[in-house]
């Protein structure tokens, strides 16, 4: 479609739920009332958005609605999504989802994410398994611009090489990479001793990492990261027991997460809390 006589922005594409996006030629906008109806759409006041059609709340297309609860209006869940909540306006579930939760507008929860919650605010994004996302809307209408998210990790060590941490102890599950994207993060590790092998069960080491990654957009080469990052024992080893290490790091070309060294013949047992604080550029970095 072209621009109408006067007007910088068009109609880029409906989705869905009936609603019409428009575009600056650049970027995904929303429309307002006039802009809306002069492109020959309905307005909707109390959503705030542009409708080619009226969208039936009532039914989606979840193979399983009767165990999800949906409550609000342009909520969508697709395929698959199963013993989940949804609270708000314009979220969506991707699909194959089983045990989520979204509270807000504007937010989508990725396919085949599981056990996966955002609680609060608009143009949030679940990437990843067990992640708990609070949505900080952001700089236009592009999903996670700005958020905060949490993550646990664990695993088990039983030598000094340094071992990745699985998220959610998901085997070969870690962080998703975010491309165009400046992370700072904060994760504290706890590594006890189980009593296998060397020294004594319930001694414990206690590491604190902080930092950033920065995050950019190679192409078909993938994702390159740029860390920059400390840490501290949050607990003397001399008083604890153990003197392990742990720092992030990639694991795979398009994940992340924590890597921990820990004590060789001595069987550790992991846990890593991990807090992101996400800034996302439209523009290539």
């Amino acid at each position: 479609m072209e621009y109408k006589k006067g007007y910088n922005i068009k109609p880029s594409h409906i989705n869905q739920t009936g609603e019409v996006i428009f575009t600056d030629g650049t970027n995904e906008v929303r429309a307002n009332q006039k802009t809306c109806q002069d492109y020959g759409y309905t307005y909707n006041e109390s959503t705030g958005t542009c409708s080619a059609f009226k969208y039936n709340t009532k039914t989606n297309n979840t193979s399983d609605n009767v165990h999800n609860i949906i409550k609000g209006d342009l909520n969508t869940t697709n395929l698959g999504t199963a013993n989940s909540f949804i609270l708000g306006t314009d979220n969506k579930s991707g699909g194959d989802n089983l045990n989520v939760m979204i509270i807000g507008s504007k937010n989508v929860i990725d396919k085949d994410i599981k056990n996966t919650s955002i609680v609060a605010g608009t143009l949030g994004q679940a990437k990843n398994q067990g992640e708990l996302v609070l949505a900080g809307g952001g700089f236009g209408s592009t999903l996670g611009l700005a958020q905060k998210s949490f993550i646990q990790q664990s695993g088990n060590t039983t030598d000094a090489t340094t071992t990745p941490l699985y998220t959610q102890y998901i085997t070969n599950k870690y962080i998703e990479k975010i491309p165009n994207t400046i992370i700072s993060f904060e994760a504290i590790v706890l590594g006890v001793n189980t009593g296998v092998g060397t020294g004594s069960a319930g001694e414990y080491g206690n590491v604190k990492i902080t930092g950033a990654v920065k995050f950019t957009n190679d192409g078909a080469e993938g994702i390159s990261s740029t860390y920059t990052q400390s840490s501290s024992n949050v607990v003397a080893p001399g008083t604890s027991g153990l003197n392990i290490s742990a720092v992030l790091k990639d694991i795979t070309t398009t994940s992340f997460g924590v890597a921990v060294t820990g004590v060789a013949g001595t069987t550790i047992q992991w846990t890593a809390s991990i807090q992101l604080c996400q800034n996302k550029l439209t523009q290539t970095i």
